[in-house]
C-alpha cells in the first residue's frame, strides 16, 4: 500500500518533470536556424551549353522561329519548331530541326556560294538540306 505522503511526492516529481519538458519544448521552438547556401550552386547557361553534341562549333547566340525564318548571325544555334520550317542559315550555324516526321518536312539552306560554309544540321530523315552538313538524323 502506498502512503499518502509518498503518493504526494510522486505526483510532485511528475509535475516537475512535466513542467521541465514543457519549458524545454518552448525553448527549442524559439531557436532559429540561419539560412545558408549549403548545397546550392549557381551557374550561367550560355548558348553553347544548349547545343547538341553533334554540333562541333562554338555557338554564341540562339535564334528560333516557326514557318519561314533566317538566322541573324554567324555561329548561332538555330532551333526550328515542331511544324515544317523553311530556314536560311548564315555561315557556321548549328540548326536543330523539330519538324514533323511525315508529310511536309523542314527545309534548311546554308548561304551561297560554296558548300563549305561550316553549317551543321540535326534534322529528321527526309528533310530538305542544301549547303549544310548533316551531322545527325533524328526521328
Amino acid at each position: 500500500m502506498i502512503r499518502p505522503r509518498r503518493l504526494f511526492q510522486l505526483a510532485a516529481l511528475g509535475f516537475v518533470a512535466l513542467l521541465a519538458a514543457h519549458a524545454y519544448s518552448a525553448y527549442t521552438a524559439s531557436n532559429t536556424v540561419t539560412t545558408s547556401s549549403l548545397g546550392q550552386s549557381s551557374s550561367t547557361v550560355t548558348a553553347n551549353n544548349l547545343k547538341p553534341p553533334e554540333c562541333t562549333m562554338t555557338v554564341t547566340s540562339i535564334a528560333s522561329g516557326t514557318g519561314t525564318f533566317s538566322a541573324s548571325a554567324q555561329f548561332q544555334l538555330v532551333v526550328g519548331s515542331s511544324s515544317a520550317d523553311t530556314v536560311t542559315l548564315q555561315k557556321n550555324d548549328c540548326f536543330v530541326g523539330g519538324g514533323p516526321t511525315s508529310g511536309t518536312r523542314d527545309s534548311v539552306t546554308g548561304p551561297a556560294p560554296g558548300s563549305s560554309n561550316g553549317d551543321q544540321c540535326v534534322v529528321n530523315s527526309l528533310a530538305t538540306v542544301t549547303r549544310c552538313t548533316v551531322v545527325a538524323n533524328r526521328p
